[in-house]
């Protein structure tokens, strides 16, 4: 698969394509809400996968790798998820990409977030402004570019500096950013080559 990034939204939840780990792991999860969206991530990451690769979801090895990041061990395509509430999106393309979505609402101390997690001239724009949404563009641009480098949020929000033109830095690495919405989420898709975002499918 090349080109395009496509966004998928996972609904259907099919426990059957589970591994026994993840089986077993989603079991463990005492939310409703987050089991669904847990065994709908992880089924629809391979069912779609097989989409685009001819092989069968059943087949397909979902591991993770030192950082967390999951990826096929037997399929050459990239991929992405995140999780906002029981909302689970993906991102599927031809080179490394990263995604991510937050609910609108959720956080009532976005400011104070800002301050403590952004880089100081972030935290000062958000504290004048008062501005939910441009808050979430800034977060979900930095955990897009934080998955896309394999580090997540551990890496440093700090160090993740979206732009206001499609384009970010990541300790002096040029990424690439799409902002999308859906209903009540702000998502953004982070890549090292130049974006473009096509859907919104669902699955």
């Amino acid at each position: 698969m090349l080109g395009p990034v496509h966004v998928w939204r996972l609904v259907t939840e099919e426990a059957g394509l589970l591994s026994d780990a993840e089986r077993a792991r989603s079991e463990k999860i005492l939310s409703e809400p987050a089991r669904a969206a847990f065994i709908a991530g992880r089924s629809g990451l391979r069912r779609i996968a097989s989409l685009y690769t001819k092989i069968p979801a059943r087949d397909l090895v979902l591991e993770t790798d030192a950082g967390g990041k999951p990826y096929f061990a037997n399929a050459a395509i990239h991929f992405n998820l995140s999780h906002s509430g029981g909302t689970v999106a993906a991102a599927f393309s031809g080179s490394a990409v990263g995604i991510d979505i937050e609910s609108r609402g959720r956080c009532r101390d976005f400011a104070g977030i800002a301050n403590r997690f952004f880089h100081p001239a972030e935290a000062e724009t958000i504290l004048q402004s008062k501005d939910e949404s441009q808050f979430l563009r800034l977060w979900t641009g930095k955990e897009a570019m934080l998955k896309l480098s394999g580090e997540g949020i551990s890496g440093g929000l700090a160090d993740a500096r979206p732009g206001d033109k499609g384009t970010g830095s990541l300790r002096g690495n040029r990424v690439h950013l799409a902002g999308f919405s859906f209903e009540n989420m702000v998502g953004a898709v982070a890549s090292f080559q130049p974006v473009e975002v096509k859907g919104w499918f669902q699955f």
